[in-house]
């Protein structure tokens, strides 16, 4: 099977194979080829690594082995993808970092949650939330988690995950963000290329400005690493926030390929990556 024909593809520098396709999402669509030298050649050049960003894979298991199959080695191998992706798999590997977590195959009656949390907890699927939907994510109440799991069972993007339960830690919040949707906190979305920080951003870009001073971009960034390192991924997203009582955590891994800018910029981020692979040596 190929890759479909309306994707674009093309050598970002002569180092780096881009796959893309727009998803009609403003903080995920890059227009490459406005800011980069890029070509695409009649004969696939070999060992030259690949990144698609063609927003959420369904199943990247295939796209990986059409991508092989024409030639372009994918950065992250399925088993790669699925590491950074799925909490079930990312969790064990820093669980000191991040919020106390517990997964289920279903949805989980309530004894089972209450066995292991105590009301307020945190509800996501095990590879992404439902868009940030308050209702469907923070949960207070035995009424109020009876009402998520509705929600769960019948939502498109939630009701074939596995069910996850996380204990619902106080951030530092701020101002502003969208109605109906989780509050905003002190979040900042970090990109990782090979171990080296490509880029970084507020979460909350649709929240008023807020920014890190050095020292807090200093601590949170450290956290972030030994994420990096743990999970051991070529292209990784780590997303950190603060608590408030100062305690900077990893909220979520994800691969590098499938997330979102937020408020971090593309043009900086792919310039440093072309960068590593030219092997420009970069500031500490």
């Amino acid at each position: 099977m190929a890759l479909d024909m309306d994707m674009d593809r093309f050598l970002l520098r002569d180092r780096l194979w881009i796959l893309t396709a727009p998803v009609g999402v403003p903080v995920y669509d890059f227009d490459f080829r406005r800011y980069f030298d890029c070509r695409t050649p009649y004969e696939v050049p070999s060992g030259i690594p690949g990144v698609a960003r063609i927003g959420a894979f369904g199943d990247y298991g295939t796209f990986h082995q059409q991508c092989a199959e024409e030639g372009i080695a994918l950065v992250h191998s399925p088993a790669d993808h699925e590491r950074c992706t799925f909490l079930p798999l990312w969790y064990p590997l820093i669980e000191t970092l991040t919020p106390r977590s517990r997964w289920f195959p279903g949805i989980p009656s309530l004894p089972e949650v209450e066995d292991h949390f105590e009301f307020p907890i945190f509800i996501k699927g095990a590879r992404q939330t439902s868009k940030h939907r308050a209702v469907a994510s923070i949960v207070r109440s035995r009424a109020e988690f009876e009402e998520a799991a509705q929600i769960f069972r019948a939502d498109p993007i939630l009701h074939w995950q596995d069910f996850v339960c996380r204990e619902l830690l106080d951030l530092r919040p701020v101002s502003g963000g969208t109605e109906g949707k989780i509050p905003a906190s002190f979040e900042f979305r970090t990109f990782w290329w090979k171990g080296h920080l490509v880029g970084a951003g507020a979460y909350w870009y649709e929240a008023d400005s807020y920014s890190w001073n050095n020292a807090e971009r200093a601590d949170a960034l450290a956290v972030a690493r030994r994420a990096v390192e743990a999970l051991g991924c070529a292209f990784l997203v780590v997303d950190v926030a603060q608590t408030t009582d100062g305690r900077w955590i990893v909220i979520e891994c994800n691969d590098g390929m499938e997330s979102g800018y937020a408020a971090a910029s593309p043009f900086a981020i792919w310039q440093t990556i072309a960068d590593i692979e030219d092997g420009v040596e970069l500031e500490p």
